[in-house]
């Protein structure tokens, strides 16, 4: 069994015939792993999702698929970097999994897992994982080794001791009257009559639906509602949880998988629900509900859930399924139980398979990084830089940086090392050929150092700051008349901008040093070698910094 990645955007689009012939042959197969539900979703996260994808051969159809998602951590204690993998749904999906052909289950998942033992990563969240036991089963044996931990995780509401593993749903029959005759109780089967009754049959309130004219404003009330009842409950996560909650009712409507019911007053919504819609496996989701809590005359919820399975029913759906949590209000409607699991697998030693991070994960520690450098952590920064190099050793952005932190550290002969290294591999970059210079200079590496600056200066003729790097060095080395020329060399070019002009006062300081105290005290003067630090610090300032120049020409 051969496996695929896929990770682009485009590769949904192409995947899209395969996913959909899967999902219809897979007996256990959810709505919240077709490709209708979550590749718009994934669509959030370009970057980080992957899928994948196993076929027997490399010229055969694809049978099994396994949509994950890519995260990057890291240890507060060690600031080591570190990959986890996650369900590419989570927190979008109440069930996660895989999909497979039934003929190619065990190998698929097999080479699936050998994959993954193949990556990079420290932890995998089994997160809301619905499949069957054999299957389960088949996944978690390939991890068994001394390398790997399993650890099953509760999910029980210590608020409302509600168990989010457990999962009820309804086996709908053929008719509304076969239902409400079936396993409910005798009090539910009278109201859902009456209260249906009343609902329908009155000038005062009316069940709508959502449509294309409706659709925006319908989510805004449901999530009105909600967030009078839980917000307060959810804190911080309050907008987050909105924000998604919106964009997946949005999406789901767009493609034609939504059914959204709302209870009204009068003018006055009282009452909505969320379900998803699978005419692929005949099944209605229940997805999001919220009612106005000060009205109490009235079962909002049983109302508006009654309504949606007598629909699921009308439309020949088998399943109204009420998802993840054991809540004692679903338990009226004549449901029956499952179990999803909640798990994760990680590597006995806390780090990455291969001790080296995912190369898709560079650019969030590269951020990472940069924003520890920044603050002035330096060593925090470096231990980050290398963790990248180590993946890929020549990336440049990461070397000019680790460069920069070295050379702040005082380690200037391995700073050298890794520019010399950059230059190698960018030669025609004038701002690296100049910070090698002044990199070999405080080494004290000072014929090296002007070879760099005349490197510099081939690049971009007449450059002011390579030519005081010159003269620096050549001053260093006692070659004093050289040094003099190099400086009165800068002196009669024009300074058309700040950092000429700084480089020339520092110039001129120089020559007048040069020419009017002995010359054996001059690498020695403390003031002097302080002169000459501040005038290349600003110097070097100015040239980084292409706006403050642009600034002083105005």
């Amino acid at each position: 069994m051969q496996v695929e990645v896929f990770s682009k955007p485009s590769d949904l689009e192409s995947l899209r015939e395969s996913w959909d012939r899967i999902y219809e042959r897979d007996p256990e197969a959810h709505f919240f792993v077709s490709r209708t539900h979550l590749s718009r979703y994934m669509r959030l996260f370009d970057g980080a999702w992957f899928i994948l994808a196993a076929r027997p051969t490399a010229d055969s159809e694809y049978v099994a698929l396994f949509p994950l998602r890519l995260r990057t951590r890291m240890d507060a204690k060690t600031g080591h970097f570190y990959n986890e993998i996650n369900m590419a749904g989570n927190y979008a999906s109440d069930y996660t999994g895989l999909i497979c052909d039934p003929r190619f289950a065990e190998p698929a998942i097999v080479a699936f897992a050998k994959y993954l033992k193949n990556m990079h990563w420290a932890r995998i969240h089994l997160e809301n994982i619905r499949m069957s036991e054999a299957r389960l089963r088949l996944l978690m044996a390939q991890f068994s080794g001394a390398s790997f931990g399993i650890q099953e995780i509760s999910r029980v509401n210590k608020i409302d001791n509600v168990d989010n593993r457990k999962c009820v749903s309804i086996d709908l029959p053929a008719s509304w009257e076969a239902y409400l005759e079936g396993n409910l109780g005798s009090n539910t089967r009278q109201k859902l009559r009456r209260f249906l009754r009343k609902v329908e049959g009155s000038r005062e309130f009316r069940i709508a639906t959502a449509d294309e004219t409706t659709i925006a404003g319908d989510v805004e009330i449901l999530l009105q509602l909600w967030r009078q009842k839980w917000g307060e409950r959810k804190g911080k996560r309050l907008p987050v949880i909105l924000s998604h909650s919106r964009k997946v009712m949005r999406d789901n409507f767009e493609s034609g998988s939504l059914f959204m019911p709302i209870l009204w007053q009068g003018d006055k919504p009282i009452g909505a629900l969320a379900i998803f819609v699978d005419p692929v496996k005949k099944a209605m989701l229940f997805f999001m509900a919220a009612r106005d809590e000060s009205v109490t005359n009235l079962p909002v919820g049983l109302i508006l859930h009654g309504y949606s399975i007598r629909h699921a029913i009308e439309q020949g759906f088998k399943t109204y399924d009420f998802l993840r949590g054991d809540e004692p209000y679903k338990y009226a409607f004549g449901v029956k139980e499952s179990t999803i699991y909640c798990g994760q697998l990680y590597t006995r030693t806390g780090l990455n398979l291969g001790n080296q991070l995912d190369a898709r994960s560079l650019g969030g520690v590269l951020k990472k990084a940069t924003e520890y450098h920044k603050a002035g952590r330096l060593e925090a920064a470096k231990a980050a830089y290398l963790q990248i190099l180590q993946v890929d050793p020549n990336h440049r952005r990461t070397l000019y940086q680790l460069a920069q932190v070295l050379t702040k550290s005082g380690a200037h002969r391995q700073a050298a090392e890794v520019l010399e290294k950059l230059c190698a591999l960018s030669p025609a970059s004038v701002k690296i050929w100049l910070r090698l210079g002044f990199v070999l200079k405080a080494a004290g590496r000072f014929a090296e150092a002007i070879s760099a600056f005349e490197k510099a200066m081939q690049l971009s003729p007449g450059l002011t700051v390579a030519k005081f790097g010159i003269g620096q060095s050549l001053l260093q080395q006692w070659r004093l008349d050289e040094a003099a020329a190099e400086f009165r060399s800068i002196l009669r070019q024009p300074a058309t901008n700040v950092n000429d002009r700084v480089l020339r006062k520092g110039a001129w300081l120089l020559l007048q040093k040069l020419t009017r105290d002995e010359p054996s005290i001059i690498p020695q003067s403390d003031h002097l070698n302080r002169n000459i630090a501040q005038l290349k610090s600003s110097a070097w300032t100015a040239l980084r910094s292409p706006a403050p120049l642009a600034a002083a020409r105005r």
